[in-house]
């Protein structure tokens, strides 16, 4: 309890603040789903509220029944954790994907617990009782538990092997790797215990793996609510404005806001409220490109190309926004040398460092036309 108190008030603490920061998008709610029916499924190994359940209903839920429905429990919630993967890999039909998933974990929980009859009208614990229950039991679970490890860790390695990923994302990656080998371990082990068990083969390697069983289950969901916790990191800094892209829209909002007012054109349409800041900082960029590639007629007094830096090649859109505002007459374009970007990443920083020497001083000299104004 001085363990497993702690971690499953952690994992109680991620759900809630997932239900309040993270978005409402389909995943997030099949992870807050997993992540319910695992805290559910803690929670009914606990001695202490085993007892309290039974007694609260008579004993019409008694011990027996509790810890059989912790481990439905954790069935259950491998199920909308498969669906995330299998949209993932197929997303066109990732809706009767879901529901086929979930459909098919209830059925398998409901088997578990019409199998498991028979050991809870006998008094003895499953995981130790003879008979060919036990095998269908824990096959049964383990076909699921195993299922959905080697998914993720299918998906992470494959993920992880093409690269380019984002550093928090890698970090998501390597840690459902991890906790698929895990769990693919303790689903190959489950099931050796559920065969032993059945057959009455292998005591002390059964009674091993109960006893491993009721304390690793802990420490894995806190691995995993860990997973289940890094988009609160970025709901957080974002909801405090200092992450990378909220930074970043700061940044480019002076040189931005000129460039739509010259080029309303441009303008891809207004971002909503719920827009995240990546989203609004890929919209900027895109109008900002947009714009300097229209103001390509009105450059007039491009330096030699190779002396525009960027503080040059700054200057040189805002002379050209400034004749473009004036009505002065479109010329022929010019191409300002201006570094190419591979993601939106470098595209920032290529444009941020432009937009860092955008003249903001209203009485900046600007020339038109041979004239000074």
């Amino acid at each position: 309890m001085v363990v497993s108190c702690p971690l499953l008030l952690w994992s109680v603490g991620i759900l809630v603040a997932r239900l309040v920061l993270v978005s409402r998008a389909a995943t997030s709610r099949l992870v807050n789903v997993a992540l319910a029916l695992g805290i559910g499924s803690g929670l009914a190994r606990e001695g202490a509220i085993q007892s309290a359940v039974a007694s609260a209903t008579g004993a019409v839920i008694d011990v027996p029944l509790i810890q059989q429905l912790g481990t439905v429990a954790l069935l259950v919630a491998l199920a909308p954790l498969i669906a995330i993967a299998l949209r993932w890999r197929r997303p066109e039909s990732h809706g009767a994907t879901t529901t086929v998933v979930m459909m098919l974990a209830l059925a398998s929980g409901a088997l578990m617990i019409v199998v498991g009859s028979a050991a809870r009208v006998s008094g003895e614990y499953i995981d130790v009782q003879p008979g060919w229950r036990t095998a269908v039991y824990f096959a049964c679970f383990s076909a699921w538990a195993a299922f959905m490890p080697y998914l993720y860790l299918r998906v992470s390695v494959e993920e992880l092997r093409r690269g380019q990923l984002p550093a928090q994302v890698s970090l998501v990656f390597w840690l459902f790797a991890i906790v698929a080998v895990w769990g693919l371990e303790e689903a190959i082990s489950i099931l050796l215990m559920g065969v032993f068990a059945a057959a009455g083969l292998a005591r002390d390697f059964v009674a091993l793996r109960v006893t491993l069983n009721e304390t690793s289950y802990t420490y894995l969901l806190a691995l995993a609510t860990l997973c289940a916790a890094l988009p609160l990191w970025r709901a957080v800094t974002e909801s405090l404005g200092v992450d990378r892209w909220s930074r970043s829209i700061r940044s480019l909002t002076p040189m931005w806001s000129d460039l739509v007012r010259t080029c309303p054109e441009v303008v891809l349409r207004h971002p909503s409220p719920q827009s995240s800041p990546v989203h609004r900082v890929h919209r900027m960029c895109v109008e900002i490109r947009d714009s300097l590639s229209l103001l390509g007629r009105y450059v007039e007094d491009l330096p030699d190309a190779v002396s525009v830096d960027n503080k040059s090649a700054a200057e040189v859109f805002y002379r050209a926004a400034h004749r473009r505002r004036a009505d002065a007459p479109p010329g022929a374009f010019t191409k300002v040398p201006i570094e190419p970007s591979a993601d939106l990443k470098q595209e920032v920083r290529v444009l941020a460092a432009i937009g860092r020497y955008w003249p903001t001083e209203p009485g900046f000299t600007v020339k038109t036309q041979g004239e000074q104004r």
